[in-house]
């Protein structure tokens, strides 16, 4: 029978809890009950049981009396269904309210061990946790609730190792990879727990701040209390996430860090104001933003003169302007742009007949370079240039083949990066100690040794 039905049918009678019970005082569950018309009750005097609640840790007494009283035919619910009744029927508002101003933080605690409340009434009052100051994992206190609150939201795919649930590491991986922006919200509320990166390493997020401002699916009110904290670690990471406005891109170009600006070249969401402001940055912001940007007509008539403009036949977003770039017969410029996946066959067939051999290197490393052209190249005898053919997976497969046949080690080493060469050829490299490493980042290798184990 349900709960609900339960105190229904018993106005007035009394609601005994026996075990341990950790998540409620008395003063709660009486003040709760009296409201659902039961008593509250922890002792067994004689008085009309309505309801039995059993905690999982009974005393061999109060085991005896839980059977005595369901052989007097007293419905029990374990205290996880109560605790499940309990958050249905709580008011979240009232409760909210009363934590407010009470600041009863023990009360709060226990209220967030209790995994019954749904994820956005947890949040809500984990908001309101007082760390005091102290790390996550510094206190029995921080313990606890850093413990429930990854247990809720630490959600990796595939397997689940319940180890990591108290693992240090575990709130930064939940900040990196949750698409929850309350989620996001909660974390900026914790202490900013840091992980132990190498000195070197600058472009990995050492702390929980650093990987919520990298995270896109970061909010924009948290988004305004991290560039609250005016720390040009975070800013840095800040800079390049897609979801920065442009007030917010301008406010961080406005505090002067260079490699923030940097960062600001990369994000790919720039506006076109902002675009133009690092056009007057150093060499290193300008080479960032014409290899990386989204390029519209807009945007190239402010770098058409630019000393560097050859840097934009790196960037693969230039699909839109590649026509009016041609026509500048800026050969530095053409020389790039022939390994350019945006351009096609045509345009790659007008910079062949531009520059002739000159530019076979780049055009042969090209992957939507056509058949005749890389049999003209590979008959041309020309060792670099078969060695580029040898990586390229668009090279014909009679190429790759009659590549592979020459049993040549040094060309192997180009032939086993690429996926595109039969898969019984990549086996006899593997036989090479050599070539271990490079098979291992080539996609059609990884998939049958994966094959092979059943995966």
């Amino acid at each position: 029978m349900k709960i609900e039905n339960i105190i229904k049918n018993n106005q007035g009678g009394t609601a005994l809890f026996l075990g341990r019970v950790t998540n409620f005082t008395p003063e709660e569950l009486t003040n709760f009950l009296e409201a659902q018309g039961l008593n509250y009750a922890d002792k067994y005097i004689g008085q009309d049981v309505a309801l039995l609640v059993l905690s999982s840790m009974l005393t061999p007494l109060e085991e005896d009396l839980s059977y005595q009283l369901y052989d007097m035919g007293v419905p029990d619910v374990t205290l996880n269904q109560f605790e499940t009744f309990y958050t249905k029927y709580i008011k979240p508002n009232t409760l909210l309210m009363s934590l407010k101003l009470s600041n009863d933080q023990e009360r709060l605690k226990r209220l967030l061990l209790n995994e019954a409340f749904t994820d956005e009434v947890f949040l809500k009052l984990f908001k309101m946790y007082d760390w005091r100051g102290d790390g996550l994992h510094e206190s029995d206190d921080n313990r606890d609730v850093t413990i429930a609150f990854v247990k809720r939201f630490y959600r990796p795919d595939g397997f689940r190792d319940p180890a990591m649930i108290y693992a240090p590491t575990t709130i930064m991986n939940i900040a990196q990879e949750s698409q929850d922006s309350d989620v996001l919200d909660a974390i900026l509320t914790m202490p900013n727990h840091q992980v132990k990166v190498s000195r070197y390493d600058t472009h990995r997020p050492k702390n929980l701040r650093e990987t919520i401002a990298f995270n896109e699916a970061v909010s924009q009110e948290s988004i305004k209390r991290i560039l609250s904290y005016r720390d040009d670690d975070i800013d840095y990471f800040l800079a390049s996430n897609l979801a920065l406005r442009e007030p917010q891109q301008i406010e961080i170009y406005s505090r002067g860090v260079e490699k923030v600006k940097i960062m600001l070249a990369y994000n790919s969401n720039l506006s076109n104001k902002l675009f133009f402001k690092l056009l007057d940055g150093s060499d290193v912001i300008v080479k960032t933003l014409l290899s990386y940007q989204p390029m519209n007509s807009i945007r190239l008539e402010q770098i058409i003169d630019n000393p560097h403009i050859a840097y934009l036949g790196d960037n693969e977003s230039v699909s839109d302007i590649v026509e009016p770039l041609l026509e500048l017969k800026n050969r530095e410029l053409d020389f790039q742009l022939a390994s350019n996946m945006a351009l096609s066959k045509e345009m790659l067939s007008r910079l062949y007949k531009r520059y002739g051999l000159d530019i076979a290197k780049k055009l042969a490393d090209n992957i939507n370079i056509w058949d005749e052209l890389s049999y003209e190249f590979y008959s041309s005898q020309d060792r670099e240039l078969i060695k580029i053919l040898a990586k390229n997976p668009s090279t014909p497969k009679k190429i790759l083949d009659e590549l592979c046949e020459k049993k040549d080690r040094e060309l192997n080493k180009f032939l086993a990066s690429n996926p595109s060469v039969d898969i019984r050829y990549l086996r006899e490299f593997q036989l090479d100690t050599s070539l271990i490493r490079i098979l291992a980042d080539n996609k059609t290798y990884g998939d049958s040794v994966l094959q092979g184990l059943g995966l």
